[in-house]
C-alpha cells in the first residue's frame, strides 16, 4: 500500500496512482502540468567504437533524469 504524499509546490495530496507510476515525485498532476514537468530528461549516445577510430559507433543511449526547482506556489 502507497501512503499519500504532500504536494511540495501546493501542500495538496499526491495520488497514490502518481505515486506508484513516479515513486520519486514530489509534486502532484496540477503542479507538474503548470512546472512544465517535474523532470528534465537528457539522452546521451553511448560510443562503442575504439578509443582514436575515427568512426562513430554508437551503441545506445543512457538517459538522465535532472530534477528541475520546485518553488512553492506561493512565491509565485
Amino acid at each position: 500500500m502507497i501512503v499519500p504524499q504532500p504536494c511540495a509546490r501546493c501542500g495538496g495530496e499526491i495520488p497514490p496512482e502518481r505515486l506508484e507510476a513516479i515513486p520519486e515525485t514530489r509534486v502532484c498532476v496540477a503542479c507538474s502540468k503548470e512546472m512544465g514537468g517535474e523532470f528534465t530528461v537528457v539522452a546521451t549516445p553511448e560510443r562503442i567504437s575504439k578509443e582514436g577510430s575515427l568512426k562513430k559507433n554508437y551503441g545506445g543511449y543512457s538517459t538522465q533524469k535532472i530534477r528541475r526547482p520546485i518553488k512553492p506556489k506561493s512565491s509565485e
